[in-house]
């Protein structure tokens, strides 16, 4: 397992400002989350990727800012949309080779779609080959307001789709009234990438070792699995005073997996 932060949690901070953050702290990993269309430009990119290179710091997987745009572009009814999205989805692939990540993160449909799965999986499995052509893995993501709120989604999508690998998020696991055991049990061997927080009743999402989630006893458990992915500290901006208390969560993480 490789343990890692998202830039995520600085927002809004500029991308470029936390990932030099981070490179200070010199996790192992980070997830590198573009938040504006000029951060796919291939300049800012290769300059992100020295960054990241001076400071020997690995970028594990990149999460688009379009995240809320996905059932608008890929799970309507109007066609037009899917070919323009896959145009914007194909910058984000290549974007990823130019940071060395092999992930790019998907949260999918809205929960109130009336799609099949059937239909869903199709239109997903379009876009996953898309991705390979890149050499990265479009990976589904639970997400509480999305089609994969529930563990049983991703049961139909790895017999639909067994080439198809996964990103479970502990807090929007929490968000939706679910366990995230029974969401490492539906992904199992498929599952590659991990976004990690912990919870107290009322508060879903806490840095690492601050709440109620055994993050060693998970670990095992998904490690017993076939896991071997990054566990990426994801926490928002109002869950943390400091960069300080983020590196404690990651050193609880890096501490759970040696466990």
């Amino acid at each position: 397992m490789i343990p890692g932060i998202s830039t995520a949690c600085f927002y809004p901070m500029y991308t470029e400002t936390a990932l030099g953050m981070l490179a200070r702290l010199q996790p192992r990993g980070v997830e590198f989350f573009i938040n504006s269309a000029c951060e796919l430009e291939p300049g800012f990119l290769k300059e992100m990727r020295r960054i990241v290179d001076d400071a020997g710091i690995r970028v594990l997987s990149v999460h688009p800012y379009t995240s809320g745009m996905e059932p608008m572009y890929f799970f309507s009814g109007y066609d037009r949309r899917f070919s323009e999205g896959t145009e914007v989805y194909q910058r984000y692939f290549q974007a990823a080779n130019l940071l060395g990540a092999d992930i790019v993160v998907f949260h999918g449909g809205m929960r109130s779609s009336k799609m099949s799965y059937n239909e869903y999986f199709h239109r997903f499995n379009r876009l996953w080959e898309m991705g390979a052509c890149h050499g990265v893995e479009l990976c589904h993501e639970n997400v509480a307001r999305c089609v994969g709120y529930c563990s049983g989604f991703f049961t139909a999508m790895a017999e639909a789709l067994p080439q198809v690998c996964y990103v479970l998020d502990t807090k929007q696991a929490v968000r939706a009234g679910e366990d995230v055991y029974e969401f490492a049990k539906a992904m199992g061997k498929r599952l590659r990438h991990v976004h990690i927080s912990d919870h107290l009743p009322g508060q879903d999402c806490l840095v690492p070792g601050r709440g109620v989630l055994n993050i060693p006893v998970f670990l095992s458990t998904i490690k017993k699995n076939g896991f071997d992915g990054g566990v990426i500290v994801e926490l928002y901006r109002e869950n943390f005073d400091t960069i300080v208390e983020i590196n404690e969560g990651y050193q609880h993480i890096c501490t759970s997996i040696s466990t």
